[in-house]
């Protein structure tokens, strides 16, 4: 019974997918989901604080477009566009709730905050680092 216990539990640790609990991998799973247009899932994966400010400033976009818009955070925030391709992300920093990485992608470097909310690693938009509304 333990056996099985065990096997069970080593069967779940593995259907993770691989990379997520680090802060490269969830930096990687963010992006992956906005170019892939599940806007939704991009958005659950940036920190409370960035969901909660795109939330403030796209209050009554739908009002001030005459209703042409819907009030849909997550599809506003995602509408640009895909990405460019990622062709390294590392780990710069680490401390127990706070990750820095570096994202390069069309030979362009950037650092990229994360911020551990639970068990996840959430990508912080700059804005709410530096404290802007």
């Amino acid at each position: 019974m333990r056996a099985r216990l065990l096997a069970g539990i080593a069967c779940l640790a593995a259907c993770r997918p691989a990379g997520e609990e680090t802060p490269e991998g969830a930096y990687r799973s963010f992006v992956a989901a906005a170019n892939k247009g599940q806007e939704r899932a991009a958005f659950a994966r940036l920190t409370s604080a960035s969901q909660e400010v795109l939330k403030g400033q796209l209050l009554g976009v739908s009002a001030a477009s005459g209703g042409s818009m819907r009030e849909d955070a997550p599809a506003l925030v995602f509408r640009g566009g895909r990405a460019p391709p990622i062709s390294d992300v590392h780990l710069l920093k680490k401390e127990q709730d706070r990750a820095t990485v570096s994202v390069t992608s069309r030979e362009q470097t950037r650092e990229v905050n994360l911020l551990r909310e639970g068990s996840e690693w959430r990508v912080e938009l700059p804005a709410i680092r530096l404290g802007l509304p």
